[in-house]
């Protein structure tokens, strides 16, 4: 199972993924924006109306017979086609344009709005990893205090154990001495009985006699 070290750390790759890959987006809408500002250049320089038709120099046809010039209107009925067709080209790719604007809006928004909970998030597990660094410290200090006073206990209890061993001993040796002493005890008061009761008896056998 992961700590939250490493889920934190996680969080903050991720976090750095989708920034880094957000650049490509912001990126990506900057370019949009100036082929956007070029496209309404263009389009503003484009005429929106029909140009009066040139009168370009025609051909005399029949000339020094007295009838009038003719003129052709083909020049200028194709430059009004040409840029008929230039402004409906700027005008789709400007649409396009701006269709795709509007969706890289969007995406770009809800990329800004994951990033500012992705930071939150970070502040607060960031805040978060403060506290249990603090109460890590604490719990540290606690616990070396805490096996501090095992040890001392320890010894304490080690040492007892010790006057224990040696007071059983001065037991045990008192206990024989006491023994010993009562065997030789005995033996004098048997000895002592013993020779009173023969001064007894040969007083009796003087008395007897006497």
């Amino acid at each position: 199972m992961a700590t939250w070290t490493e889920k934190y750390l996680a969080a903050l790759q991720e976090r750095d993924a989708r920034e880094k890959a957000n650049l490509n987006l912001y990126d990506h809408c900057t370019k949009l924006a100036d082929k956007n500002a070029e496209l309404q250049t263009q389009l503003r320089q484009a005429p929106t109306e029909e140009p009066e038709q040139a009168t370009p120099t025609a051909t005399p046809s029949l000339v020094g017979r007295g009838l009038r010039r003719v003129t052709s209107p083909v020049a200028g009925t194709t430059a009004v086609e040409s840029n008929t067709t230039v402004s409906a080209q700027l005008r789709q790719d400007l649409t396009k344009a701006q269709q795709e604007r509007g969706d890289l809006q969007v995406r770009l928004d809800s990329a800004l709005k994951e990033l500012e909970t992705l930071k939150g998030r970070a502040k607060a597990d960031s805040k978060r990893m403060n506290q249990l660094n603090a109460g890590v410290s604490q719990l540290t200090i606690k616990l070396k205090d805490r096996e501090e006073e095992l040890r001392g206990k320890a010894k304490l209890v080690e040492n007892v154990q010790d006057e224990n061993v040696t007071l059983n001993l001065q037991l045990n040796m008192a206990e024989e001495q006491s023994d010993k002493l009562r065997q030789e005890n005995k033996e004098l008061v048997d000895r002592w009985m013993a020779r009173m009761g023969k001064e007894a008896d040969k007083m009796n056998e003087q008395h007897k006699f006497s």
